[in-house]
């Protein structure tokens, strides 16, 4: 795959000319002749993923008038829909709206007079967790609280994006009733995990993963890697670049509570989901796979079930993304059926399936759908877990270096202008299914279990890489310029709230000192989001 075919989607005007910073340049570009119907704000945030709510509140935190705008119905994106943890291994980087949310989570809980309000150290990866309900609780609760300031708009799909003179002037939003409502603003960050706004901006990007020799990366392209080992198994074509990335999934919840539980149901397409179930039978009978339970507990009798990086048969659903970064809002609707049949399916087959193992079906047997859990959505996410969309081509680049100890200075890289810190370990779920394994590894797979040692370290994250290289006044926090295996370690939620932090406090600078975001001085975002972006000192 050629990393230079990017695409260039939904451009409604030429990019011309980068203009001078003069607030007065900037209103008259926002008063551009296109549509006297349009409502102004200050900030257009679109996404209301983790990120986009930090954007969104810090920005009218701030003073400005900001316009929060999404197509689901619900804030929080993944941390409201199936993620109930944080993924972190270090909890001295994470502060700002992090240690927020943590602490707003745990507020939740202890309002509601239980003990089960999760400790910082439960956030981590696989160690519990809290319920989706009380991390949307928080998310709207946050919107809420800047409602003089901050209007949040529900079910809006993004139709279009006006671009005169290297700004983005307006945008047009379809909302649930099919009207369209022209936007303007004066910043605008995407916050989607897609990268839509920015696709629709003309912003070039890329889907896939590039070679190892693109950025000299050891992990990029096409990898077998042996988990059990950290070792790589080559095959003639390792190294080289492939339009697929990780898997996607729908992460679940479930409960074991009878008061609270929804019998599991057989799917209409069940027949087209039982060919990519039956070989866990062959799992079971092997001994490759010994049990498979509920996943990670959760508050109140319930468990997360989350999609597995070394099992080849679970929730992911490897290959079936290919489309869906780029795809319209009918194609990734589709899509999304796909992802949620197919984790019924594999519900339904572990409680039911005769030839699974009885001690299997014995633990999936008290299982069901928590009642007061997506109740919208059939209890089943109302999000599936995007792990990874568009990158788009920025200002600066988040590769595996990054987070690298760089010999010369005994430490990963010093980057101009940080404003976050990645800490995870190199984390990539499959990118094709078990049809195409070698040595029964699954291509993609990038994972580093407690046993196997990991040469990620915490890095440094530029405040540039947010920034299209040709557009003045746009800040792409989630999406960003990376690699893709930069990106595996920058797609923790953790981190895209401290990007989303970071781009909503640069649109309160751009206001004060009437620059745009690109012009701003970007170094007292971190003391503004009281981060620490120096894992190192």
């Amino acid at each position: 795959m050629d990393r230079r075919n990017f695409l260039q989607l939904g451009v409604t005007a030429a990019l011309a000319t980068q203009m001078g910073p003069a607030w007065a340049q900037i209103n008259s570009a926002s008063a551009a002749p296109s549509n006297p119907g349009a409502v102004s704000y200050d900030v257009l945030v679109y996404g209301s993923t983790p990120s986009g709510v930090a954007a969104a509140v810090s920005a009218a935190r701030q003073g400005c008038r900001v316009l929060l705008a999404c197509p689901k119905n619900h804030p929080g994106g993944m941390s409201a829909s199936g993620l109930c943890g944080l993924d972190t291994k270090r909890d001295d980087v994470h502060s700002g709206f992090v240690v927020e949310f943590v602490q707003g989570v745990r507020e939740l809980y202890r309002q509601r007079e239980q003990s089960l309000a999760p400790a910082w150290k439960q956030f981590k990866s696989g160690a519990g967790g809290h319920e989706p309900s009380m991390a949307e609780a928080f998310f709207a609760g946050v919107i809420a609280a800047e409602a003089s300031r901050l209007d949040y708009w529900r079910g809006h799909y993004l139709v279009a994006a006006t671009v005169q003179q290297g700004r983005v002037v307006e945008v047009e939003l379809e909302a649930p009733d099919g009207t369209r409502k022209p936007i303007r603003a004066t910043t605008f960050i995407d916050a989607t995990y897609e990268g839509d706004l920015a696709a629709a901006a003309g912003v070039p990007s890329l889907v896939g993963r590039e070679s190892s020799a693109e950025y000299n990366e050891s992990l990029a392209g096409i990898r077998f890697f042996d988990f059990r080992t950290g070792q790589i198994f080559d095959t003639p074509d390792s190294g080289g670049p492939s339009p697929y990335i990780q898997a996607y999934c729908a992460r679940c919840v479930l409960t074991t509570d009878p008061d609270n539980l929804i019998p599991l149901s057989k799917p209409d397409t069940y027949e087209q989901h039982l060919p990519d179930l039956l070989p866990l039978l062959e799992d079971f009978a092997g001994g490759r796979v010994h049990s498979r339970g509920l996943g990670t507990p959760l508050p109140s009798l319930k468990f997360e079930a989350n999609g597995s990086i070394d099992q080849l048969t679970s929730l992911d659903c490897p290959g079936m993304n290919l489309d869906w970064p780029e795809a319209s809002r009918a194609h990734r609707a589709l899509l999304e059926k796909f992802h949620l049949d197919h984790a019924a399916s594999y519900f339904w087959f572990l409680q039911n399936d005769p030839h699974v193992p009885d001690e299997v079906r014995q633990i999936w047997a008290r299982a069901g759908l928590p009642k007061d859990e997506f109740a919208d959505s059939n209890h089943l996410p109302w999000q599936i877990y995007v792990r990874q969309g568009r990158r788009i081509e920025g200002r600066a680049r988040v590769t595996q270096w990054n987070f690298t100890i760089d010999p010369k200075i005994n430490r990963s890289p010093l980057v101009d202008h940080p404003i976050a810190v990645g800490e995870y370990p190199f984390d990539v779920h499959a990118c094709k299914d078990r049809r195409f394994t070698e040595n029964g590894l699954m291509d993609g797979v990038i994972w580093y279990p407690s046993h196997v040692p990991c040469p990620a370290v915490a890095g440094q994250i530029p405040y540039e890489a947010m920034l299209p290289k040709k557009i003045d006044n746009l800040l792409v926090p989630v999406a960003l310029s990376s690699s893709h295996i930069g990106m595996s370690v920058v797609r923790m939620e953790p981190v895209w709230m401290a990007t989303g932090q970071a781009a909503g406090l640069a649109a309160g600078e751009a206001k004060k000192y009437r620059l745009d975001v690109a012009q701003i001085d970007p170094a007292p975002l971190p003391a503004l989001a009281k981060t620490k972006v120096d894992p190192w000192s």
